[in-house]
């Protein structure tokens, strides 16, 4: 399979716990101001 570059501007794939961070806290109290947003958390490929 080849590989494809990163779509992102830290021009790395993101691993699987750093997203899950992004969804955590976005799921948090702490986002409770957040609404509206549009926030990417990409560059992991899944195994199926």
């Amino acid at each position: 399979m080849a590989e494809n570059p990163p779509s992102s501007l830290i021009y790395r794939q993101a691993k699987p716990h750093e997203v899950a961070n992004v969804v955590a806290f976005l799921a948090s109290e702490r986002a409770a101001v957040i609404n509206g947003a549009a926030i990417r958390a990409e560059g992991v490929r899944f195994q199926r």
